[in-house]
């Protein structure tokens, strides 16, 4: 991924491991992240959620991060609010309770949140592989995919350990292309993130989302 000419956070690139903020009204047990940032610059507010599908490390996290900072609005990741809510890890739950089981999970919160005030919500990179998750994703808000290739996956994942249907490059291309059609079919918009930084792409977003009145200057 190319780096451009600006400041650390401007050069903050996609393969750096990072968990979303969350919800203001939500501790932060597991959560790297504060809980949101309010940076002194005009604030902005939502007018629905706006969901972040995609394969992992397409960049979900850190772009709903970046605007949640820029814009000051709130922003979670499914994944670790799972895994704060269970009180484990990602791999722990699949080994307990299978795919099947966290996909439950997954649903659950999900739904939750997508009844909530308008958020930035990073999901994980199975989301779209339940018809039910489908359903919830087209009618609840707007959703935008992150586009990454399988090779590009690769390369940002630096402990495939901590992903637990994550195996080798061509796994990785036989899933995404498995998931492919999932992923467009679900898509308001759809923002390739291939050598591109964190700041590149959530200005991308930004643009998309104000062109579609999804984030609007916030009424005084």
């Amino acid at each position: 991924m190319n780096e451009t000419n600006g400041s650390a956070d401007e050069e903050e690139v996609l393969s750096k491991p990072t968990l979303s903020v969350v919800a203001p009204e939500e501790s932060a047990s597991v959560v790297i992240a504060p809980v949101l940032e309010r940076p002194e610059r005009p604030q902005c507010e939502l007018t629905a959620p706006v969901f972040f599908v995609g394969f992992m490390v397409a960049g979900k996290t850190s772009t709903s991060r970046k605007l949640a900072r820029t814009c000051g609005v709130a922003s979670v990741d499914l994944d670790a609010y799972v895994e704060r809510r269970e009180g484990k890890t990602i791999n722990q739950i699949f080994s307990e309770v299978g795919e099947e089981g966290f996909r439950a999970m997954e649903t659950e919160v999900l739904r939750d949140f997508s009844q909530r005030d308008p958020l930035l919500v990073s999901c994980g990179g199975g989301v779209v592989l339940k018809s039910e998750n489908r359903e919830i994703l087209k009618r609840s808000g707007f959703v935008v995919y992150l586009k990454v290739t399988a090779e590009q996956a690769y390369a940002r994942v630096k402990d495939v350990s901590s992903r637990p249907l994550f195996r080798d490059l061509e796994t990785a291309r036989k899933t995404i292309d498995g998931r492919l059609p999932l992923y467009e079919e679900v898509a308001d918009a759809s923002v390739d993130t291939v050598d591109k930084t964190v700041a590149q792409v959530a200005r991308e977003v930004r643009r998309i989302l104000e062109k579609e009145g999804i984030l609007c200057q916030q009424r005084r």
